[in-house]
């Protein structure tokens, strides 16, 4: 390996190391320790640093994968084609986040709405059943309705509350908002909305098993194929071509 790869090699590499834990990692790892009785709850705050945000973990790989294109094409083309590198990796990280948290929300929200259904039957207002749920869901959700309770304590309308909340949560979203026009209950909705978001959650798991089954049978056949084609095929078809031409 050339010095220059391996220059490129060790800039990943440290991109990789400086990669910080995610907040929900740091947020797990206390809330197992105060179970364990290690830490106590007033000092829970020391472990609240400032986590690095999504944008800024995204361009430190960005920016360490274009220093290890410059240092792998040299300085008459690796500036151009580094910056290129930069804004496609940040982009791909970008796209795998956001279909990662919208997985995580999806995953979330049956239970965050028997919760919320449970909540609103004890008589539990709305805003402060959000608010409840935010509490006992973990990141990204119980950040998103966090936001959404924050916003009922200040007197803000359903419509409003609801307003801002990512595409998984439009259902969600939805019946509050329907609710709070109409008057009528919301439970019910919250009810079928966790039946049909778990119903499509368990067909979306089954099409991916069917997929990997047939993923899985592509390498045999990728082997028996060439092998059918040299044992079987040429061997005919040169013993034709001999009896024809020969």
């Amino acid at each position: 390996m050339g010095d220059r790869q391996a220059a490129a090699l060790a800039v990943l590499a440290g991109a990789l190391a400086a990669w910080p834990a995610t907040d929900e990692a740091v947020r797990r790892r206390v809330r197992g320790l105060a179970h364990a009785g290690v830490v106590r709850s007033r000092s829970r705050s020391s472990f609240r640093g400032r986590p690095m945000s999504p944008a800024a973990r995204r361009w430190l790989f960005a920016v360490a994968a274009c220093i290890a294109a410059v240092v792998l094409l040299g300085s008459r083309w690796g500036p151009l084609l580094g910056a290129g590198v930069a804004v496609a990796v940040e982009r791909m990280l970008r796209r795998s986040a956001g279909t990662a948290e919208d997985d995580e929300l999806i995953l979330a929200l049956p239970l965050a709405c028997d919760l919320l259904a449970v909540c609103l039957e004890a008589g539990i207002p709305p805003g402060a059943g959000v608010a409840a749920v935010a509490e006992a869901s973990d990141h990204p959700l119980g950040d998103v309705l966090g936001r959404v309770a924050g916003l009922y304590r200040l007197g803000a309308e359903p419509a409003r509350a609801w307003a801002e909340v990512p595409p998984p949560l439009d259902g969600l979203a939805r019946a509050f908002v329907r609710a709070g026009g109409s008057g009528s209950s919301v439970v019910p909705a919250l009810r079928g909305l966790a039946s049909d978001v778990r119903a499509s959650s368990r067909a979306r798991t089954e099409a991916a098993v069917r997929r990997a089954g047939v993923w899985v049978l592509a390498p045999l056949g990728a082997c028996f194929l060439p092998a059918f084609m040299c044992l079987g095929v040429a061997p005919l078809v040169l013993g034709i071509a001999r009896d024809v031409f020969g």
